[in-house]
């Protein structure tokens, strides 16, 4: 059902490398198209290009401010550069998505007979559904230096700026969603006037805006400089790697479906000189090489769903081209390009800022991600959780916390405000299936301003596996893992691919004593007080840091667990020392005295839990003593040692 569209147009057509002063000579117009005879009608004029000379103004306008792109070097390289659109289109079919049986091999030229956003070109041979990202990576390896690094440069003339755009595209996205073809954007903002008149007066931008997945991140041109963000003329462009979003500066920036990463200390630098640069005209200007500029479909095969998080949609198709959006509407960064720019999150707000607020100051808030079939958990030094709970409910004891899982994924994320590192935050995953789990965290430290972030990737996960990481600001994080869920770590791995270490196991160490105070004193079993917990004072040697304690691990005569709710760092007998206050449900208290029959007399409580890897213990003497009752009474408290009371659960 082929459908065509005839268009009388002309041809401007520059490419050039971004720093090559010469010009390629303009074509010879295509000869007109003869109408078939009919009535007579008004002709309308033809769209006219830009004057020639307006056309080198804006030319040399984007020559003289292309940017420098840094793709991610390191372990984990970038497997793709900004290419040609011919590495696509020479390799693609065109499909329909209302008709899967029809398909036509794609042509430049020919791409707006198929302009219609039914349409997708589709790379012969591979589907990013059944094959890897490293088959996509295979076959653009191969297609390896038949096609020059490009960009795709447009100058648009404004009362209010005038822009300059330098679209870039990408034969694959491997990221966290997975679609052939990528468009991205890099825009410089001038004042507000003719190219000729910002090259003659020697102006420079007011800002930079870069696209990042659905929306994007602006800084003005002067705080670039002043951080040095400009090399020249040249703004610097850090590429994420496989989403290829544009970042300002080199980092690890949670990005609501996975961190985007830039790199940090080693890159693969594309110059200006490197570039072949394209300038695009505007569309009704174009001509027959560049009619793929009306293609209204999408750029890579259309797998028709969307990961959603918090509002924000990551799509597994290809992206539709430079001009147009949803719906075959014109795209805002096409259309309205300065609106679009001064939309975006001012740097260094993140871009998603653009869509959704979270509590807190952006700088302070802490991320933990795990990618696996497991359950994540995170506890602060107050023994605080958030993760799911024994009941399968989300549980958020911080203040402000959030925990989400995308729907039909293993993706799980808390993202905890007004964070520090010095809470020594630990992380617990618990595996419920077989397969591999890559964790990641960002947690910040105030007092130096930096951000730590720390992953790792390729993790064995099963059932029975349980992975801990203790989060501190002096010492070198490890991952901890117990394999067999025998509730021993035998093996743990430094920060990055999974690379596992025996850990050999140390004769014990005698347990730390502890000084513990419980309150009340006197316990009556057969009373109904009104407070339903008992209170415990943990005060440590000298040296001992009472918020390194693992609340958890906290136990009451080696039954009964913190009552995690109420936990708190006090000095509570006034000796400067400081100590943790915790509570036990009372009536568990009670229940565990019945069963031992120890509902009379003085009675030695002993209290346990872990710090730093090392076991502590402590006792305190309270007095269990039952007011006088009649006989009955004390026979029927007997009776009921083997019927304990309803508990209290949190």
């Amino acid at each position: 059902m082929k459908r065509s569209f005839g268009l009388l147009i002309l041809l401007v057509l520059f490419v050039a490398g971004c720093a090559c002063p010469s010009v390629a000579p303009m074509p010879e117009p295509s000869p007109p198209v003869m109408p078939e005879p009919g009535p007579p009608a008004t002709p309308e004029p033809s769209p006219q290009p830009p004057p020639a000379a307006s056309l080198e103004y804006a030319r040399q306008l984007a020559e003289q401010f292309c940017p420098v792109i840094y793709l991610k070097g390191e372990e984990t390289a970038e497997n793709f550069e900004p290419e040609q659109i011919e590495i696509m289109v020479d390799d693609a079919l065109l499909r329909d998505i209302e008709d899967p049986a029809f398909f036509e091999k794609a042509t430049l030229p020919g791409l707006l007979q198929w302009s219609q956003s039914v349409y997708y070109l589709d790379l012969a041979d591979l589907e990013p559904g059944t094959h890897s990202s490293a088959q996509y990576k295979l076959a653009y390896d191969q297609l390896n230096g038949q096609y020059q690094p490009t960009l795709y440069a447009r100058v648009r003339e404004g009362e209010s700026y005038t822009v300059v755009q330098y679209w870039i595209f990408y034969y694959f996205n491997d990221w966290r969603n997975l679609h052939e073809g990528d468009w991205e954007l890099v825009q410089l903002c001038f004042p507000g006037q003719t190219a000729k008149e910002l090259m003659e007066n020697g102006e420079q931008p007011v800002f930079a805006a870069y696209s990042q997945h659905q929306a994007g991140q602006k800084m003005s041109w002067s705080d670039m400089k002043m951080n040095g963000l400009v090399e020249g003329a040249h703004p610097v462009v850090h590429v994420a790697r496989g989403s290829h979003a544009n970042y300002f500066t080199p980092g690890n920036y949670w990005s609501g479906l996975d961190f985007d990463n830039t790199g940090t200390s080693s890159w693969t630098v594309i110059s200006p000189e490197q570039f072949s640069l394209v300038l695009l005209p505007e569309i009704e200007a174009g001509g027959e090489e560049l009619e793929w500029l009306g293609f209204k479909g999408h750029w890579g095969e259309y797998l028709g769903f969307s990961i959603s998080v918090l509002g924000l949609k990551f799509w597994q198709r290809g992206p539709f081209g430079p001009p147009w959006s949803e719906g075959e509407q014109a795209s805002k960064s096409w259309g309205h390009p300065e609106e679009w720019a001064a939309g975006l999150a001012e740097y260094p707000q993140p871009f998603w800022t653009s869509f959704f607020e979270l509590p807190g100051d952006w700088f302070n808030r802490a991320f933990f991600c795990l990618f696996s079939p497991a359950n994540i958990h995170v506890y602060d030094s107050l023994g605080r959780h958030v993760g799911i709970n024994e009941r399968g409910e989300i549980e958020t004891q911080i203040p402000g916390a959030l925990y989400f899982t995308p729907e039909g994924t293993q993706y799980k994320t808390i993202i905890i405000p007004e964070a520090d590192i010095s809470q020594e935050y630990v992380l617990v995953v618990s595996g419920t299936d077989s397969g591999v789990m890559d964790i990641k965290t960002q947690v910040p430290d105030a007092e130096t301003r930096v951000r730590h972030y720390l992953e790792y990737t390729n993790v064995p996960v099963s059932a029975t596996t349980t992975a801990r990481i203790r989060i501190t600001p002096d010492r070198v994080v490890n991952l901890e893992l117990d394999s067999n869920g025998d509730g021993v770590f035998e093996l743990e791995s430094t920060p990055g691919n999974f690379e596992a270490e025996k850990v050999e196991p140390v004769p014990p160490e005698a347990n730390i004593e502890a000084n513990i105070d419980i309150e009340p004193d006197t316990l009556d079993p057969t009373s109904v007080a009104a407070d339903k917990f008992i209170t415990a004072y943990i005060q440590l040697p000298k040296g001992y840091n009472p918020k390194s304690i693992d609340i958890r691990s906290v136990r009451l005569m080696e039954d009964i667990p913190v009552w995690e709710k109420v936990v708190d760092i006090v000095d509570h007998n006034q000796d400067g020392v400081r100590e943790l206050m915790v509570q036990f449900d009372r009536q568990l208290v009670i229940d565990y005295l019945k069963r031992k029959q120890q509902i009379e007399g003085r009675v030695a409580l002993t209290l346990t839990g872990a710090i730093d890897g090392r076991m502590f213990e402590g006792v305190d003497i309270i007095l269990v003593m039952v007011r006088k009752t009649e006989q009955s009474e004390v026979t029927n408290l007997l009776n009921s040692i083997s019927q304990p009371h309803q508990h209290l659960t949190s």
